[in-house]
C-alpha cells in the first residue's frame, strides 16, 4: 500500500506544479515554442501525479469497480509516463536549434514510438508484462517493466547527449541549467524504481521543473520593466525565428505602432504621467489581440504586435480594432491627454526573402509615411 509520506510528496510536488502553471499563465503569452512545451510539460505532469495518485488509492479496495479504477489508471500511467520525457525532448531540442520545422519532424517520430508503448500497455492488461493487477485488486509489475523503464530512460538519456554533444550552441547558463534537470529527475525515478511502494519521482521532476522555470523560462530579463510586455531582446528573437520557419505556405504580419505627440505629454504633465499614456496605449493594444500574438516595447513610444495572421484582410482588421479601441478610450476616460497612434503594418513575403533589419525597416518606413498622411490631414 501507499505510504502517507508518498501521497504527502507527490501532493506536494502537484501543488508547486499548480502554483508555477498559474505564474507562468498570467505572465506569459503562448507564442514562444519553448514557452508551449514547458507549460505542456506542467499539465502533463500534473496529470500523471493525480493517476498516479488514484492508481494507489484503488490498490488493494474490494469490488469489481475498484479492480476496474486500480487497473485503468495504472494503465493511463504506463501510457503517458514516455509522454512527458518525450516533450522534454522536443523543448531541449528547440532550446539547442530553435527550428519549429525540426521539432515537428521529430514529433513523428516520437509519436510512433509513444504509440509502441502504449500498445504494449494495453496488451498488459492480459499479458502482464508491464503491470497486473490480481483478484485481490493488488498492482504487481510485470516481467517486462524494466522495458518500460528502459524506454523512459531511454529518452531521457538521449536529450542529455544532445545537450552535451551540441553544447556550443547554447548560452553556457542555459546549457548548465539544462544539465541540472536530469539530477532530481533521475535521483527520483531512481529510488522508485529500486525501492517498489516509494513514489519520489514526482519530487524529481518537480525540481527539475523548478531549475528550467527559474533558470530559463522566467521572463524578468525579457520584459520591458515599465509595461509588462516583451522587450527588445525578445522581439528580435522571435521576429528571426518567425522569419526561419516561414514558408510559402505559412508565414506572418507585423505592426509597428507609433504614441502620436508622445513628447508634448512628457513635456507638458511631466514623465509620470507619459508613463501612465505608454501603459495605457499597451492595455489598449493588447485588448485587440489575442494570446496567439505577441507585443513588444519596440523603444520608447514605438510598439511592435507579430501576429500569426498572414493575410492583410486579417492584419487590417486589428488594425481597425486598435483605432476604434484608441477612439473609445478617449472618449470615456477622463484623461489629461488624449491618445492617438501611427501604424505601419504588412506580411512578411516569404518569396522576397527579406532580413530580420530588411524586414523592420519597411515597416519602419510604412509606419513613418502613415504618420506624415495623418499629420497632413490635421
Amino acid at each position: 500500500m501507499i505510504t502517507l509520506k508518498t501521497i504527502d510528496s507527490s501532493f506536494l510536488a502537484f501543488i508547486v506544479l499548480v502554483l508555477i502553471y498559474i505564474n507562468a499563465y498570467n505572465r506569459w503569452g503562448e507564442v514562444f515554442v519553448p514557452y508551449k512545451l514547458f507549460m505542456l510539460l506542467l499539465k502533463i505532469n500534473m496529470i500523471l501525479i493525480v493517476i498516479d495518485i488514484l492508481g494507489w488509492v484503488f490498490n488493494g479496495l474490494p469490488g469489481d469497480l475498484n479492480m476496474l479504477a486500480n487497473q485503468g489508471f495504472n494503465l493511463l500511467l504506463y501510457i503517458m509516463e514516455p509522454v512527458g520525457a518525450g516533450i522534454w525532448i522536443l523543448y531541449a531540442d528547440f532550446q539547442l536549434f530553435h527550428d519549429e520545422k525540426r521539432i515537428r519532424k521529430f514529433k513523428k517520430v516520437l509519436i510512433f514510438l509513444l504509440t509502441i508503448n502504449a500498445v504494449l500497455s494495453i496488451m498488459s492488461l492480459r499479458t502482464g508484462w508491464f503491470f497486473s493487477v490480481d483478484m485481490d485488486n493488488i498492482y504487481y509489475r510485470g516481467d517486462f517493466f524494466w522495458l518500460h523503464t528502459a524506454f523512459c530512460y531511454a529518452l531521457i538519456g538521449y536529450s542529455f547527449f544532445l545537450i552535451v554533444i551540441k553544447r556550443r550552441l547554447i548560452e553556457k547558463r542555459y546549457y548548465y541549467s539544462l544539465l541540472l534537470f536530469f539530477i532530481p529527475q533521475v535521483i527520483g525515478t531512481l529510488i522508485q524504481t529500486v525501492s517498489y511502494g516509494v513514489s519520489y519521482n514526482w519530487s524529481g521532476m518537480m525540481l527539475s521543473l523548478l531549475i528550467i522555470y527559474f533558470n530559463i523560462q522566467d521572463q524578468g530579463l525579457n520584459t520591458d520593466y515599465l509595461t509588462g510586455i516583451y522587450n527588445r531582446r525578445q522581439l528580435d528573437n522571435y521576429i528571426k525565428m518567425k522569419i526561419q520557419n516561414s514558408t510559402e505556405k505559412k508565414t506572418f504580419s507585423a505592426i509597428l505602432i507609433d504614441l502620436n505627440k508622445f513628447k508634448q505629454i512628457n513635456d507638458k504633465f511631466g514623465h509620470d504621467v507619459g508613463d501612465e499614456a505608454l501603459q495605457d496605449a499597451v492595455s489598449v493594444i493588447k485588448s485587440c489581440l489575442s494570446r496567439n500574438d505577441l507585443l513588444a516595447r519596440f523603444g520608447g513610444d514605438e510598439f511592435f504586435v507579430i501576429s500569426e495572421n498572414d493575410t492583410h484582410l486579417l492584419i487590417e482588421e486589428i488594425v481597425g480594432k486598435i483605432l476604434k479601441k484608441i477612439e473609445l478610450f478617449n472618449k470615456i476616460n477622463h484623461k489629461p491627454y488624449q491618445l492617438g497612434v501611427s501604424m505601419g503594418y504588412d506580411v512578411y513575403d516569404y518569396k522576397l526573402k527579406m532580413s530580420q533589419d530588411e524586414f523592420l525597416k519597411h515597416i519602419d518606413i510604412l509606419m513613418y509615411n502613415n504618420k506624415k498622411s495623418t499629420q497632413a490631414t490635421c
